[in-house]
C-alpha cells in the first residue's frame, strides 16, 4: 500500500512501515531475520535495524507485543487499525511529508523561514529536500498540479486520506471553528442531498472539504480556468438550497457557491457517492441516460437471443453511476496521479464478457468530443469490468466447485470446517463425503500422493493466509469452469 505514497515518508520510516505491513498481511506469530531482509530485499544487517526500530514503534502502542530476540520477530494484535496508526505518525515525523503539507497547504501559515526553523533545518537543505520530493512526485504530475486548482485539491485530499492526517492531527487544528464548521457543512451536504455514506465515504467527504478549507484560507481560489473540469448543474432545489448555506455560512458570493457546489458535486461523482436518483443534478445526465440506454439495449438483445428474462435495473443504475463518473470533466483529472492504469487491469472470464466491455467503451467514447488515450480507455475497460463480471458470476451458480474433506481426527474436524463454508456462502462449492470423478480440492492434514487432484495441507489450525489461498484456490477453480463451459454463448447466462 505505501508504494504509491513513498514519496512522501523517509526510507528508514518507509521500510519500518513496510515491515508493519508485512506482519499485518501474513498474521504470523513469528518471522526470522532472513524472512524479513528478503520481504524489504534489503540485507539481514539491515533487516536487523528495521527490526529494533519497529520494536521501538510498537512500544506505543500498548495493546500491540512486538519482541525482537535470537534474530526473530515474535508478534501479537497487529492490526489494520494499529498500521493507520503507524502510518500516520511516521508521515508525520517524517520530513517530505511535512515539506509537502508546509507547500500545498501551509496551514499553519509560516514563511519558509519560519518553517525551516520549526523543522530544525537549514534552507539549503530545506531545498534539496523541496526538490527530492518534486522529483519522487513526479515532474510531470508536479506540472498538472500547479495548471490547475482542482489538480491541486484532489492530489492533496488523496495523500492526506491515505495517512488519515487529520483524524491524528492536533486537536489545536481540527477543534478550530473552521474545521468544525466545515464537517457541519459537509454534513449538511449529505442530508439535503439524502446521501447515506458508509464511515469510509463520510471520511472522504470530510477531508474533501477541509482541504477546500485550507487551499482557499491560503489564498488559492477556484479559478474560473478550473470550470472545464466541472460538471455542469441543473436548478434542483437540493443544490440551490446547499449554495444558499454556503452563501449564509460561509459568506460566499453566489457565483462563488455555485463554483464550490459544482465541484462537491463533480467529487461525489468521481467517488461514485451520487445516489443515481440524483445524477438530474447535471446537465450532463441527459447524454449519460442516453448512453445506458444503449448499453442496456445491447445487453437486452444479448439476453433475448438465449431467451432469458432476467431483471437487470440493478445493472442500469451501475452502468448510470459509472457512466456519470467516465462523462464527467473531471475523469481525466482523476486519471492524472496515477502512474500505470495497466497494473489494475482485470482480465474478463470469457470472450463474451470481453466483447461486451468493449462494447460498452465503445458506446461512451463515442459521446465525447475530446477523445480518451490509451490509458484512460483501459481505466474505463476496468470500471466495466467491474459492474459486468460480477452478474457473469451470477449466471453460473450451477458451477459448483467439488471439495472432499479428510481429517485424521475424523468426522469432528471435518464437519466443524463443513459448517464454516456453509455459513460463509456464496462459494458455490459442493462437499463430498468420498473421492470421485468430479473432485477438484482435497483438504487434509494428510498429503495423499496416489491422488492428482489439488491437495490443501493443514497440519494444524490454518491461518488467515491459509484461509484466503484456499477462497483464491477456489476462486480459480470456478472461474476455469465458467471460460470452458460450453454452455455459456452469453455473458449473462
Amino acid at each position: 500500500m505505501i508504494e504509491k505514497f513513498m514519496p512522501f515518508i523517509d526510507k528508514e520510516r518507509r521500510l519500518v512501515i513496510q515491515l508493519f505491513e508485512f506482519i499485518e498481511s501474513h498474521r504470523e506469530p513469528s518471522h526470522t531475520l532472513n524472512e524479513i531482509a528478503d520481504f524489504l530485499d534489503i540485507s539481514v544487517y539491515k533487516a536487523n535495524i528495521v527490526s529494533k526500530n519497529a520494536v521501538l514503534i510498537a512500544q506505543q502502542f500498548p495493546e500491540v507485543t512486538l519482541i525482537f530476540e535470537n534474530d526473530c520477530l515474535f508478534t501479537n494484535n497487529i492490526n489494520n487499525a494499529v498500521i493507520t496508526k503507524i502510518i500516520n505518525k511516521q508521515a508525520y515525523n517524517s520530513l517530505p511529508f511535512q515539506i509537502f503539507l508546509h507547500t500545498f497547504l501551509n496551514m499553519y501559515n509560516q514563511s519558509d523561514a519560519e518553517f525551516q526553523q520549526s523543522v530544525g533545518i537549514s534552507t539549503a537543505t530545506y531545498f534539496r529536500l523541496k526538490k527530492n520530493l518534486n522529483n519522487a512526485i513526479g515532474l510531470e504530475k508536479i506540472r498538472l498540479l500547479k495548471k490547475s486548482e482542482i489538480f491541486m485539491r484532489y492530489y492533496i485530499h488523496t495523500v492526506l486520506v491515505y495517512f488519515s492526517y487529520f483524524d491524528y492531527s492536533p486537536d489545536s487544528l481540527t477543534q478550530h471553528a473552521d474545521f468544525i464548521k466545515m464537517k457541519q457543512t459537509a454534513n449538511y451536504a449529505m442530508l439535503v442531498w439524502h446521501i447515506n455514506p458508509s464511515r469510509s465515504q463520510q471520511k472522504n467527504f470530510q477531508y474533501f472539504g477541509l482541504v477546500n478549507l485550507l487551499r482557499a484560507k491560503n489564498n488559492a481560489p477556484l479559478l474560473k480556468s478550473d470550470l472545464s473540469y466541472l460538471v455542469t448543474l441543473t436548478s434542483q432545489n437540493e443544490l440551490l438550497l446547499f449554495m444558499n448555506h454556503l452563501h449564509k455560512k460561509w459568506h460566499l458570493l453566489k457565483e462563488d457557491a455555485e463554483i464550490a457546489t459544482r465541484y462537491y458535486i463533480t467529487f461525489l461523482i468521481t467517488t461514485y457517492s451520487l445516489p443515481n436518483k440524483h445524477l438530474d443534478f447535471i446537465q450532463e445526465n441527459t447524454i449519460n441516460q442516453a448512453v445506458t440506454q444503449r448499453q442496456m439495449q445491447h445487453v437486452a438483445f444479448l439476453l433475448d437471443k438465449q431467451g432469458k428474462n432476467i431483471d437487470l435495473s440493478d445493472l442500469q443504475n451501475k452502468l448510470a453511476i459509472v457512466n456519470a463518473r467516465v462523462l464527467s470533466p473531471f475523469f481525466k483529472t482523476d486519471l492524472f496521479h496515477y502512474s500505470t492504469k495497466q497494473e489494475h487491469n482485470i482480465v474478463p472470464m470469457n470472450p463474451q464478457a470481453d466483447s461486451l466491455i468493449h462494447e460498452f467503451t465503445d458506446m461512451v467514447t463515442h459521446t465525447t468530443t475530446s477523445p480518451f488515450n490509451a490509458i484512460e480507455i483501459s481505466e474505463i475497460n476496468k470500471i466495466y469490468s467491474l459492474v459486468v463480471l460480477p452478474k457473469l458470476l451470477m449466471r453460473h451458480t450451477d458451477l459448483q466447485v467439488h471439495i472432499v474433506i479428510d481429517f485424521t481426527s475424523g468426522r469432528i474436524l471435518n464437519d466443524y470446517i463443513s459448517d464454516i463454508f456453509n455459513t460463509l456462502g456464496d462459494l458455490h462449492i459442493t462437499i463430498d463425503k468420498n473421492v470421485t470423478n468430479n473432485t477438484e480440492i482435497y483438504l487434509t492434514d494428510t498429503l495423499n500422493p496416489e491422488l492428482s487432484i489439488h491437495q490443501i495441507v493443514w497440519k494444524s489450525k490454518p491461518s488467515e493466509n491459509q484461509w484466503r489461498a484456499f477462497y483464491n484456490l477456489i476462486f480459480s477453480i470456478r472461474q476455469n469452469k465458467i471460460m470452458n463451459s460450453s454452455e455459456h454463448t452469453s455473458p449473462f447466462k
